[in-house]
């Protein structure tokens, strides 16, 4: 048992990928992937739209459980509601993914709503950023590392700096636009090492003649 986030590979600053599982007041299990915000050794954080199951049920109990996985298939089961294919385990007043590499239990700090604003999810939608401390990791899987999709968001750039000598001029405009939208969400999500290769990136795209 641990209760550093770092023992899950979690760096402050970063964005990572999840499924969240919580309870309702009649204990009926909730999971949704979900994105987490790493913003010390133990604290968390994560912005939730308004009308999800997941914030409802957090808004009532003040737990919540962060599941870290590599398994594409849990995330689309989570996401298009199959419970029934999720292996979901009920310990006291929390649930979990029996299958999870590793999972944290999240005691909650504070809810705060945030004011409507334009931005590339939903514009105006109705916003919470919900702060948490760990109070528990359970790891599952010796190696275990939550997954931050900034590093594929940067391989995928860095296949077109291997093709952008070969490319016309239509071709090169995708692969801008196909840089720029990678590099957002690197700034957005990615761990420091994965920022920096990215800025460096950008500037051998820009020897090669690409117009960023």
């Amino acid at each position: 048992m641990s209760f550093s986030l770092e023992s899950i590979g979690m760096e402050p600053g970063a964005r990572y990928e999840s499924i969240y599982t919580t309870m309702n007041s009649e204990g009926e299990i909730n999971a949704a992937p979900m994105g987490v915000k790493c913003i010390n050794d133990y604290d968390v954080a994560a912005r939730i739209f308004d009308g999800s199951k997941t914030l409802e049920n957090i808004m009532h109990t003040n737990l919540f459980v962060v599941n870290i996985t590599e398994n594409p298939k849990i995330y689309a089961d989570a996401l298009y509601g199959n419970l029934e294919n999720l292996k979901l385990v009920k310990d006291d007043d929390i649930a979990y993914l029996k299958d999870a590499d590793a999972y944290f239990i999240c005691l909650v700090k504070s809810i705060e709503e945030l004011t409507a604003e334009k931005d590339h999810v939903n514009e105006g939608s109705k916003s919470y950023i919900v702060t948490a401390e760990n109070i528990k990791i359970n790891i599952n899987r010796k190696g275990a590392k939550a997954l931050n999709r900034g590093i594929y968001s940067f391989l995928e750039s860095l296949i077109d700096y291997t093709r952008v000598d070969m490319i016309d001029d239509d071709k090169r405009e995708e692969y801008k636009n196909r840089f720029l939208e990678n590099e957002r969400v690197i700034e957005r999500v990615a761990e420091k090492d994965v920022k920096q290769s990215m800025a460096e990136l950008r500037q051998k795209m820009i020897e090669k003649g690409l117009d960023l």
